[in-house]
């Protein structure tokens, strides 16, 4: 082992750094307990899960303990990576430049192959290659790679998200990032396997073109891709973690052609312009399945349209991971076992209420349990749930669909949106008659969907007998852990958002109770994004997002509340003299667990003021 990471580490163009040899062999978590701030009690609590994952599939292994640290934010990847190198005497690599890559051996190793894995050949020295691996102990596949490649193979470690970042680079540049190509595939059968865009080749300039623009998109993190016809030109713009940005410019001689090809990809008639259309494209790219719900609209220079991307890895979360506090958490776990009640989100459109609900779900998902959704429209497909689309032109409606499920016995209900009395007053009946009821509302606030659910028509006694808990949410950007910077903040910037400069400064404000995988900065001072950026996080000082929450527990005082007809600001009130947090609030602590910034919280949160 030592002779061969000796060989590796001399070459010029791929510097590592020595392998780290344990003095003895030691358990992966002991190594962590001394390196990392990982508790006993914490690591006690991953080995429990690790120990229920085996009991519920028996057939398999389990999740390993580092995958169960990492998945409740007791521990980092980077700092496990650490570990295992510790344990296993292995190289680590904080970073994985394409560019040093040996692209004749990646040819001899599929790409698939590489994702599925989680590895990529780096280069030869002498009889042997360094492969970058995210799991060393995945030895059937190094196996594999050492047979493809005929030499021996010696590990190196590297974060998971790294390996694959550099892959979809290193075998893009082998093809030419604009060269890559698309097949055209029948949508109708749902178990068609899909073939990955970097797997193909099509040398239609106009195919290159589109299929570069959707695999950047995801290479961003992109949400949305708008393309908007000008006066001159075509521009493409990418919404990343909800800021717009401008990604590139196209001739307008192709603006027609850019369009039909869209058109043709979602199965929308390329002859009408004059009237908005609706259509799906289903594509794999870069290793991952991803849903496009495209939308174009007539304009005076043209159709535009806008391409909502949807992956279902960034959508299908656990509770733990999209932002809850332990305590709302706890909460939130004993209000979506009730057995009967309605438990409605709110918040302005793109503000998460849908990922928050399909969590919910994911969470109480059984075989004993019969959930139903309906849904405008279904956005993923839920394993074990049935799920309904509203449709309005053969008067398949929310309130409709709700009446007929009544008749399928379910246990419990999804309502995508709660707009009219009508949708109200059944989903309101689904609760009386012993179903729990999961639904949004746009209001600005938790209070606001008891005033906006009588301002429908429903009488304030239905309302306060039928709720059993409200949560407003938004969304605010992550600060890039790679450039964020450290201040220390003025006493004006956090009387702004909340916070109690004296204790602050004194540190008597307590830990943040809050899983996340960010360190927290040190006392007396809070994080903010660099303004120039850097590349994890394209430049923009933020990567990813997260949500803040108020969650409103309907008990016995806010019942009589509602039974009054109480404008929503007295509710308030009153919710907040008994602990509740605002959204205002919840911002500030994840302000201080370092997880966003004072700037975010205050933009979205504007109506927060009083």
């Amino acid at each position: 082992m030592s002779e061969r990471s000796a060989d590796i580490t001399t070459q010029a163009t791929l510097t590592l750094p020595a392998p780290t040899i344990a003095a003895e062999p030691r358990l992966l978590g002991a190594i962590l307990r001394q390196q990392t701030e990982l508790s006993e009690a914490q690591l006690g609590e991953a080995l429990e899960e690790q120990r229920a994952t085996r009991t519920a599939e028996a057939t398999r292994e389990g999740s390993r303990i580092g995958e169960v640290l990492v998945r409740l934010h007791y521990a980092t990847e980077e700092q496990v990576l650490t570990a295992l190198a510790q344990q296993l005497g292995l190289v680590v690599l904080a970073e994985l430049k394409p560019e040093e890559v040996d692209p004749e051996l990646c040819a001899l190793v599929p790409i698939n192959f590489a994702k599925a894995h989680q590895l990529l050949p780096i280069r030869r020295s002498g009889l042997v290659v360094a492969v970058a691996v995210a799991d060393p102990l995945d030895v059937a596949a190094l196996d594999d790679v050492r047979r493809a490649l005929g030499c021996a193979v010696e590990p190196v470690l590297v974060a998971g998200a790294k390996v694959i970042d550099a892959i979809n680079k290193v075998y893009a540049r082998a093809t030419g990032d604009t060269e890559l190509g698309e097949k055209d595939d029948e949508m109708g059968g749902e178990a068609e396997e899909l073939v990955d865009i970097l797997d193909l080749t099509d040398e239609a300039p106009i195919i290159r073109w589109v299929n570069s623009l959707m695999f950047q998109a995801v290479k961003e993190r992109a949400s949305d891709i708008h393309i908007e016809p000008r006066e001159k030109e075509l521009l493409v713009r990418y919404r990343i973690d909800g800021v717009l940005y401008e990604h590139k410019r196209a001739n307008r001689n192709y603006v027609n052609s850019i369009l039909s090809r869209v058109k043709i990809m979602a199965g929308l008639n390329i002859a009408e312009k004059r009237l908005p259309q609706d259509g799906r494209i289903r594509r794999k790219i870069a290793g991952k399945e991803i849903d496009m719900r495209v939308a174009t609209a007539p304009t005076p220079l043209g159709e535009r349209i806008t391409i909502r991307l949807l992956d279902r890895s960034s959508i299908l979360h656990d509770l733990a991971d999209i932002g809850f506090g332990e305590d709302h958490l706890d909460v939130i776990n004993e209000l979506i076992r009730r057995p009967h009640g309605i438990l409605l989100v709110t918040g302005p459109t793109g503000s998460g209420k849908t990922t928050t609900l399909y969590a919910c779900l994911s969470k109480i998902n059984t075989p004993d349990l019969n959930i139903l959704t309906v849904e405008d429209p279904v956005e993923y497909q839920l394993e074990g749930i049935s799920q309904v689309q509203v449709n309005p032109k053969i008067e398949l409606t929310f309130a409709n669909a709700i009446r007929s499920f009544l008749r399928h016995d379910p246990d419990v209900i999804m309502v995508g949106e709660i707009r009219d009395s009508e949708t109200a007053s059944m989903a309101i009946t689904a609760s009386l008659t012993g179903h729990l009821v999961f639904s949004t509302v746009h209001t600005n606030d938790a209070a606001g969907a008891i005033t906006r659910l009588v301002d429908m028509g429903i009488e304030p006694f239905l309302v306060a007998s039928s709720l059993v808990g409200l949560l407003a949410q938004r969304l605010v950007r992550r600060v890039c852990s790679d450039c964020r910077e450290l201040y220390k903040p003025t006493v004006e910037e956090l009387e702004k958002i909340g916070i109690d400069a004296k204790a602050f400064f004194a540190d008597k404000l307590g830990a943040p109770r809050i899983r996340s995988s960010t360190k927290p900065p040190p006392s007396g001072m809070l994080y903010r994004a660099l303004a120039t950026g850097c590349p994890r996080c394209s430049k923009t000082g933020y990567t990813g997002r997260s949500g803040i929450y108020e969650l409103l527990l309907i008990d016995d005082q806010i019942r009589a509340l509602a039974l009054k007809n109480t404008d929503s600001t007295q509710i308030k009130r009153a919710a907040v003299a008994k602990g509740m947090r605002t959204l205002r609030d919840d911002g500030a602590l994840k302000v201080r667990a370092g997880m966003t910034t004072i700037e975010e919280v205050l933009l979205v949160t504007a109506e927060d003021r009083a």
